[in-house]
């Protein structure tokens, strides 16, 4: 029998994986003709620490695990939940780019059964703003795609750390784009093949995109990382400061349209681990238009959010269900 492989499937906050959670476990979205996606449940998922309320609090944060296994004959594909990690660590830790950092190698240390298996994909996932691009990309109608879901497989990191920031993580890597070590599975989804699957997408309440919401994909887009902000209330100064050092450094890449937090932490964390760059793509569930987050996110905060957790997650099921066959 071949060796199995790993698919390791990182979500951010608690409140980003339970929508994705919901979305896998959901009957009506994996076990109903229309629109369904066949994940094959009854023989491969494993709900290992999901449900929960709110982020799981194992004994220490190197105890943690996945929330959620889908295991095959040759791959072991995991749901992974930040949150979790940080769950013994103080308030401050929670948005802390430094605190997720020294705690998101746990995720590939991790042994399935003590089983040590190769990595095939890193899947970074969780809802974002968008990106500076949308304004100038020809693939985009609008510069709002609230609700819409993109997918792709570059990041950006610019240090957004100021004198007020309680995250001062440092590396050699700011200000550039750093590419997945592998297009093969991304170059394999078709937009027009997930577009199907349009009609599972929910409507955020506040700003929705004019064009609907459907899946973007491309392996040239680039997630935006806005890294060691802390401070919600500082998220459209720190956003267009980050959009800014995109352009100023890639003046003629149209590509930059994700931006949040974290992509480029689960990316980064996955370089070290392999010692390359890894094989990664990355789903962003589109809640806020560029440098809009106190329009678009907090008048409606949870509906917004989760709205974009969720259809992140049908586009996770989507990829699962594929990478399965």
């Amino acid at each position: 029998m071949a060796q199995k492989t790993r698919i390791i499937t990182v979500v951010n906050k608690y409140w980003e994986c339970d929508p994705v959670c919901w979305v896998l476990t959901n009957k009506y979205i994996t076990d109903n003709s229309d629109g369904r996606i066949d994940l094959n449940i009854a023989n491969t998922m494993k709900l290992i620490t999901y449900p929960s309320y709110g982020a799981v609090k194992p004994a220490t944060a190197k105890d943690s695990v996945p929330r959620i296994v889908f295991e095959t004959d040759t791959k072991v594909i995991e749901i992974w939940c930040i949150s979790d990690l940080l769950s013994n660590s103080s308030q401050d830790d929670q948005s802390s780019s430094e605190a997720k950092m020294n705690l998101i190698p746990v995720i590939f240390a991790y042994q399935y059964k003590n089983m040590q298996y190769d990595i095939e994909l890193v899947i970074a996932v969780g809802t974002a703003s968008g990106g500076p691009g949308l304004a100038v990309n020809p693939a985009f109608q609008s510069d709002n795609i609230n609700g819409s879901v993109v997918i792709g497989s570059n990041v950006f990191m610019h240090n957004g750390w100021d004198s007020d920031s309680k995250s001062n993580y440092q590396c050699n890597c700011w200000s550039q784009i750093l590419p997945s070590g592998s297009t093969a599975f991304i170059d394999t989804l078709n937009p027009a093949d997930l577009n199907q699957y349009d009609t599972l997408l929910l409507c955020p309440p506040t700003n929705p995109s004019p064009e609907n919401q459907q899946f973007y994909i491309n392996n040239g887009y680039v997630a935006l990382g806005d890294v060691n902000v802390t401070d919600y209330t500082k998220y459209t100064a720190k956003d267009m400061e980050t959009g800014d050092d995109f352009i100023t450094h890639y003046p003629d890449n149209v590509n930059g349209v994700s931006l949040e937090t974290t992509h480029c932490l689960i990316y980064l964390s996955a370089k070290n681990y392999l010692q390359q760059n890894p094989p990664f793509i990355f789903i962003s569930g589109v809640v806020d238009r560029y440098t809009k987050f106190s329009q678009d996110v907090n008048p409606k905060v949870y509906a917004q959010n989760v709205s974009g957790a969720h259809n992140a997650g049908v586009a996770v099921a989507y990829i699962i269900s594929k990478l399965m066959k």
